[in-house]
């Protein structure tokens, strides 16, 4: 128990985690007890955008004091599958007040019954993967805004990384770092060099394994042509199915291409994105960015946490496909369904 409250008291410290998070559940300690996350709904103010491109700021956010009774959301359990589940209508809207009826699960192609459902704005570790090379020069203005914009929108108590993608892919901002370096962070940024972007996801993944949450996330925004890079995209799809990390990809793309990389850009980060439960966004004009993560981030905000207790309880270490659909009434309207496809048995 003594790492319990070292993570509670290092919580209490950090400015940003004083409304209460028992965050660090990847402890072999912990996760044997009951994890429960205290989310506050928090308000973000008005934060509209700033008039001048060059000047991109990173607004204080700020955190509001419950006004009712908490909510929780059960994130530890040796045997409950937990799933994140984002569901959108026709005007890509998140769609809440459904219930565990509107929801069907097959667990490698077996009926599963759902035992937990929540629809809390939990907060999440987010690593965004920022292209920084050569050929994003003339889009760099509206990458550096829509950064902020996605860290002025999000609940007040997430946590940032930043890793700026060239030739060779660094961590810019660690989770650990304060809120207020960003900025700094941000200015600093100049475009140039190749396009490492499997290595920079791969780097961006590691580095949530620092993260303070156990809910996490990647947003890669790119014009979506890697020519760099010593990891490929198996090995990469491999890495983000183990680390069960939610990725939302904004492809900036040219209406005309040149390279085989660009070409395939697309596809390969659709094809990432949509096995961990996230999904594309796809732009012809880079002033759409900005709204494009602001879609993204008030879909992490709205999303279903469903959960079940499998039928196969063997602990084999095997991947597990999984396909969550909607039931019910739901499965009547239009609307889409986002869900990871498959996750790994428990060991032990």
């Amino acid at each position: 128990m003594d790492i319990f409250w070292t993570t509670l008291l290092s919580a209490v410290r950090r400015p940003r985690k004083i409304l209460g998070l028992f965050a660090d559940c990847r402890s072999a300690v912990l996760a044997r007890y009951l994890c429960v996350v205290i989310v506050t709904l928090a308000t973000a103010g008005d934060l509209a955008a700033q008039a001048d491109i060059n000047q991109v700021h990173v607004l204080p956010r700020t955190q509001a004091t419950p006004p009712g009774p908490t909510q929780h959301v059960l994130r530890s359990n040796v045997d409950l599958v937990l799933v994140d589940v984002t569901v959108l209508d026709r005007a890509n809207r998140a769609v809440t007040g459904l219930g565990p009826t509107n929801f069907a699960v097959l667990d490698d192609k077996n009926p599963q019954v759902v035992s937990y459902l929540a629809n809390v704005d939990e907060p999440i570790s987010l690593v965004v993967v920022f292209d920084a090379s050569a050929s994003m020069v003339s889009k760099l203005d509206e990458e550096l805004r829509a950064f902020t914009e996605l860290v002025n929108t999000s609940n007040p108590q997430d946590d940032f990384a930043l890793v700026v993608v060239s030739d060779d892919p660094r961590v810019a901002l660690h989770f650990d770092d304060s809120i207020s370096e960003i900025q700094a962070v941000v200015d600093a940024l100049q475009p140039g060099g190749s396009t490492a972007l499997w290595d920079g996801m791969y780097l961006g993944v590691q580095e949530l394994k620092k993260s303070h949450y156990q809910r996490r996330a990647m947003v890669v925004i790119s014009d979506g042509g890697d020519n760099h890079s010593r990891y490929t995209e198996s090995e990469l799809k491999s890495l983000l199915e183990e680390a069960d990390v939610e990725m939302y990809a904004i492809g900036i793309f040219d209406s005309s291409v040149h390279t085989f990389e660009e070409k395939l850009g697309p596809s390969q980060l659709d094809e990432l994105a949509s096995v961990t439960g996230g999904r594309l966004l796809s732009l012809r004009d880079v002033r759409e960015l900005s709204g494009a993560v602001t879609q993204i981030s008030r879909e992490l905000r709205n999303q279903y946490v469903l959960g079940y207790y499998p039928s196969n309880r063997h602990r084999d270490g095997k991947w597990r496909k999984l396909k969550v659909q909607l039931a019910g009434s739901a499965s009547q309207s239009s609307f889409r369904l986002y869900a990871k496809k498959g996750y790994y048995a428990p060991t032990e």
